[in-house]
């Protein structure tokens, strides 16, 4: 059966997207180093707009964003299922948010890349602003980054 991807925009309060976002984030993102998501954690996030890929209505891929006070879209726990990675899927996913956040008007978007995620973003067109520096809550080496596009706005 031929694999059907669908963009999806989600906030907390779908629960069955959000649980589906957390399990992914957890599983890339925090198992390997040994840690989990916190109620701290989830509470931070409760207003931000997240974004998805699905395949056959599993979330595949996500990504969390919010603006920050200058207007600035901050993109934060980007994480692809390990069976899709090196896919194209990543990519697509960002493509699609930036799009999205292109066309209400936003043309910076900044992130803290993990080293291990760091030629992802320089090939997707993000620089780095500062780093490598250390990340003392989880551990690793960490890239500030962004990315400035003409707006669409309209």
């Amino acid at each position: 059966m031929e694999n059907q991807f669908l963009f999806k925009k989600f906030k907390a309060s779908n629960r069955d997207l959000y649980s589906q976002n957390i399990n992914l984030r957890n599983k890339i993102l925090r198992e390997p180093l040994g840690k989990s998501l916190s109620a701290d954690d989830l509470l931070i996030e409760k207003n931000n707009q997240f974004y998805g890929i699905l395949s056959n209505q599993k979330l595949i891929a996500t990504l969390s964003s919010y603006e920050t006070d200058n207007s600035v879209i901050r993109l934060v726990a980007v994480a692809v299922d390990t069976n899709f990675q090196k896919q194209g899927i990543g990519s697509l996913l960002l493509k699609q948010v930036i799009d999205d956040y292109q066309h209400r008007g936003y043309g910076t978007f900044n992130l803290i890349a993990r080293v291990s995620a760091h030629g992802f973003y320089l090939k997707n067109g993000f620089q780095d602003i500062f780093g490598p520096f250390k990340n003392r809550h989880l551990d690793v080496t960490d890239y500030g980054m962004q990315r400035v596009i003409e707006c669409k706005q309209g």
